[in-house]
C-alpha cells in the first residue's frame, strides 16, 4: 500500500494526538479524589448503620428507663402510704406491724429498684455520646466529601477541557487523511491497545519497542518513500523519521 510521506506523517501525528486523549482519559479515571471519597462514602455508609443501631439501643433504654421510673414511683407511693398510715396512729398493733414490715420490704425494693434506674441511666448517658460522637463524624465526613467533591469536579472540567481540545485537533488531522489508510489506522489502533501506527526509529519500532531484524531493515531501505510499512512483530503502521 502507498501513501505519501505527508500521509504517513498525519498518521503518525494522530497517533501523538490519540496518545494525548488515551492519557488524559487515564488521569479522568485514576485521579486520587475517586479512591478517596470511596473511602469516604465507605466510612458514612459505616457510621449511618452504627448510628441506626445506637438509635435502635436508645429507643429500648428509653423505654427502659420509663419502665424503671414507674416502677420506683409506684413503690415510692406505696411507702408514703404506709407511712402516712403509720403516723395516723388508726391501725391496730397487728396491722401497725404488717405495716412496718411491709415499708422495710418496701424500702429494701425500692434500693433495688433505684440501682436498676441508676444503671439504665448510665447506659442512656453513654448511648447518647456515642450518638453524638458518630453525628459530629459524619458532620466531619460530609464536609471533607463535598471538599474533596469540589476538587474532583475542577481537575474532571480541566482534563475534560484538554480532551475536548485534543479531540477537536485529532478530527482536524483525521479528516486530513485518505479514507483507505484512515480506516487501516483505525482498525489497528482498535486491536492494538491504542496504538495504529509508530515511529521507525533507527531499527527499533516504537510501537512494541522490539528491534527488527537486519534482513527486514534492508528490505526497507530498499523501497520508496510512500510505501507504507507495517512492524512484523506488532504489525502496526511503521511511520519512518
Amino acid at each position: 500500500m502507498q501513501a505519501s510521506i505527508e500521509q504517513q506523517s498525519f498518521i503518525l501525528e494522530l497517533q501523538l494526538l490519540d496518545n494525548e486523549i488515551m492519557q488524559a482519559n487515564t488521569k479522568l479515571k485514576s485521579l486520587p479524589e475517586i479512591e478517596q471519597l470511596l473511602h469516604i462514602d465507605k466510612r458514612i455508609t459505616g457510621a449511618n448503620d452504627e448510628l441506626s443501631t445506637v438509635k435502635g439501643e436508645a429507643d429500648q433504654i428509653a423505654l427502659e428507663l420509663r419502665r424503671s421510673e414507674v416502677d420506683v414511683e409506684t413503690v415510692t407511693d406505696r411507702i408514703k402510704k404506709d407511712e402516712a398510715r403509720l403516723s395516723s396512729g388508726s391501725a391496730t398493733p397487728k396491722e401497725l406491724e404488717q405495716l412496718q414490715h411491709e415499708v422495710i420490704t418496701l424500702k429494701k425494693r425500692e434500693g433495688e429498684l433505684e440501682e436498676i434506674e441508676l444503671e439504665i441511666m448510665i447506659r442512656n448517658d453513654a448511648v447518647i455520646t456515642r450518638s453524638n460522637t458518630l453525628n459530629t463524624d459524619l458532620s466531619s465526613l460530609q464536609t471533607l466529601k463535598d471538599e474533596i467533591s469540589g476538587r474532583l469536579n475542577n481537575a474532571t472540567a480541566e482534563i475534560n477541557k484538554v480532551i475536548g481540545e485534543k479531540t477537536t485537533t485529532r478530527n482536524l488531522v483525521a479528516n486530513k487523511i485518505e479514507k483507505v489508510l484512515l480506516e487501516l489506522y483505525e482498525k489497528i489502533r482498535l486491536s492494538g491497545g491504542g496504538v495504529g501506527a509508530a515511529a521507525l526509529v533507527g531499527d527499533k519500532c516504537n510501537g512494541c519497542n522490539l528491534a527488527i531484524n537486519a534482513v527486514e531493515m534492508g528490505r526497507i531501505k530498499t523501497l520508496a518513500k510512500d510505501e507504507l510499512l507495517r512492524c512484523e512483530e506488532c504489525r502496526r503502521i511503521l511511520v519512518r523519521i
